[in-house]
């Protein structure tokens, strides 16, 4: 059977000094995301599995599918696009944010589920179609269709608190990690006369994630993050200096965002990590009335050329990756033993600004 490390890491900001280490830590072949905050300035401390990768070319499908406001049909669009992706050869299958869960946050707890835990065996962890049947449909495709699936985005309901999660799961059917988004979309953007407003306060229902999140796939390392977690090149970078090649991020960009941003992020954090992307959005919903995906679900590859790209309507896409590509453009442009630990951050010292008390006015900047 195929097997998964993964993997969470607590950072709170990169760390800055010079000839910084990472603290190495043992994990098993799964190990729960590490939820504690370290305290300001503390190393970032990675943890590694065994697991090998093949560097072998795989297939990744893109499931770009109709959200409504009835969850048993979104979950039944989830359903047959993940059948139309296996059935094009994908052996990795991808969905949009909130693909469950109309995006608008007075519907989030009204949506939410309470998740099983990471790492435990899928028989003994199989969520309850009472609790978390969008989870449980994603346990039940994996397992059915013997694929790994990164299953978009869905309401967490955690205690009191509301997180905007991402499932992986194996072939198995078990779910090998959960990524919560790290940065909460909270924008205010005046209309102009070629463009809407778009004003979206996510941090008044959801709570953010503090981990990052990588996954061992048979053939390459993953790293996933949530639709405006890739407005942040540094998370990308982290991601890749972890030893990512492939970075998912399931997304919702809108009719103000989307147009401008949507493919430009894509290509740059392609681009910046030196990795493949991959964005996954909901179609385009038919109601003018609710919230407006931009779609576009795409991927770009290492050398940040658009690989495939859809429209707005839902579709699958199935193209292959091949990690080897990543590491040939590494080693033709490599940036990573380029960068000046001496100029800038997240890579300089910054202490004596610090002792200055300049560093907080100059992250103003």
């Amino acid at each position: 059977a195929q097997a998964a490390t993964a993997l969470g890491l607590r950072v709170s900001r990169p760390p800055l000094a010079r000839g910084r280490m990472l603290r190495v830590l043992a994990a098993a072949s799964v190990a729960r995301p590490l939820p504690c905050k370290p305290p300001p300035r503390a190393r970032a401390m990675a943890a590694t599995g065994g697991a090998a990768h093949s560097n072998a070319k795989f297939k990744i499908g893109l499931c770009q599918t109709a959200v409504d406001f009835d969850k048993s049909k979104s979950l039944e669009n989830v359903r047959a696009a993940t059948k139309r992706a296996v059935d094009g050869g994908a052996e990795v299958v991808v969905i949009g944010e909130m693909m469950s869960c109309p995006y608008a946050t007075k519907y989030f707890r009204q949506y939410g589920e309470r998740l099983p835990p990471v790492g435990a065996a899928a028989a003994a962890a199989s969520p309850s179609e009472a609790d978390a049947p969008t989870a449980k449909m994603l346990c039940d495709l994996a397992a059915q269709h013997k694929v790994w699936i990164v299953g978009g985005s869905l309401p967490e309901l955690d205690g009191d608190r509301v997180y905007n999660t991402c499932l992986v799961l194996n072939p198995e059917g078990a779910i090998v990690a959960r990524h919560r988004k790290v940065h909460l979309f909270d924008i205010d953007v005046a209309a102009t006369a070629k463009r809407p407003a778009m004003k979206f306060k996510e941090s008044d229902v959801l709570s953010s994630g503090d981990s990052l999140t990588l996954v061992d796939l048979p053939w390459c390392r993953i790293g996933i993050g949530i639709c405006y977690d890739v407005r942040f090149p540094e998370y990308a970078l982290a991601l890749r200096r972890r030893g990512a090649k492939l970075l998912i991020y399931p997304g919702a960009f809108n009719m103000t965002t989307g147009p401008a941003h949507w493919s430009v992020l894509a290509r740059g954090r392609a681009n910046d990590a030196q990795c493949y992307v991959a964005m996954v959005s909901p179609s385009r919903s038919r109601d003018p009335k609710d919230y407006q995906a931009w779609g576009h679900s795409m991927l770009v590859s290492p050398w940040a050329d658009v690989v495939v790209e859809g429209e707005h309507e839902p579709g699958v896409w199935v193209a292959e990756i091949d990690p080897s590509e990543v590491d040939r453009i590494r080693e033709q442009v490599p940036t990573t033993l380029q960068k000046r630990a001496d100029l800038y951050v997240p890579y300089a010292d910054d202490a004596d600004e610090e002792a200055a008390g300049l560093a907080g006015e100059r992250r103003k900047r």
